[in-house]
């Protein structure tokens, strides 16, 4: 089977099935390649977590396809429901995740046991057609192992030396003009930034001002 192929319709809707099926593919982000798999598989969860040899106190990333589909998996109040929907509006889809308080949908397995999760919703074209093909949101992280990748981004070349023999079909695809991996906020409790990205305190502070 050839494991590196070009994200075509057909290739897609074969990743797609696998992922299904409990298998593991690397894909495309706006920022890195990354491990796509199940988020409700818990078998395929940890598989995951095997092959990157990642902690298992360090959560997956629940990617979906469309903006507004994060209240479909987060616990929230007016309040924040109208900061994140402005934030929404101003940088989804795109290289940004947030951290919510997580609703019961949500797989403890993929989160590691806590009660939040990490959400985005990207503009990669290959991972967008992906997980539309699932029909539902997909798990990822990024394709390399664990503590291996700090502070450059994941590609072709380095998921293939890391994971390359361990997951079931890579999809090409290139990073979408980032320089480093996604910018993380925090909306649990007070505002805070959990990682920083090409999207910057200033931008966000533009639209929400609650950042110090």
């Amino acid at each position: 089977m050839q494991k590196v192929v070009e994200p075509t319709s057909v290739n897609i809707k074969k990743a797609a099935d696998s992922i299904k099926n409990g298998g593991v593919v690397v894909c495309p982000s706006d920022c890195n390649l990354g491990l796509a798999v199940d988020p409700w598989n818990e078998s395929a969860v940890r598989k995951t977590f095997e092959i990157k040899k990642r902690p298992d106190y360090k959560p997956l990333t629940l990617f979906i396809s469309e903006p507004k589909d994060w209240k479909k998996y987060a616990e929230f109040n007016k309040e924040t429901e109208e900061i994140v929907d402005r934030i929404v509006n101003a940088f989804w889809p795109g290289p940004l995740n947030m951290i919510l308080k997580k609703n019961a949908k949500v797989s403890n397995t993929m989160v590691c046991g806590r009660e939040t999760v990490a959400i985005s919703c990207m503009g990669n074209p290959v991972l967008r057609k992906l997980i539309k093909e699932m029909n539902q949101p997909i798990a990822m992280t990024s394709a390399n192992l664990s503590g291996q990748a700090d502070g450059i981004l994941v590609d072709l070349d380095m998921a293939l030396k890391h994971v390359g023999d361990k997951v079931d079909y890579i999809l090409k695809g290139e990073a979408q003009g980032t320089t480093k991996s996604s910018t993380i906020i925090d909306l649990t409790s007070k505002p805070s930034i959990a990682r920083y990205g090409d999207i910057t305190v200033e931008q966000l502070n533009n639209i929400v001002n609650i950042f110090d």
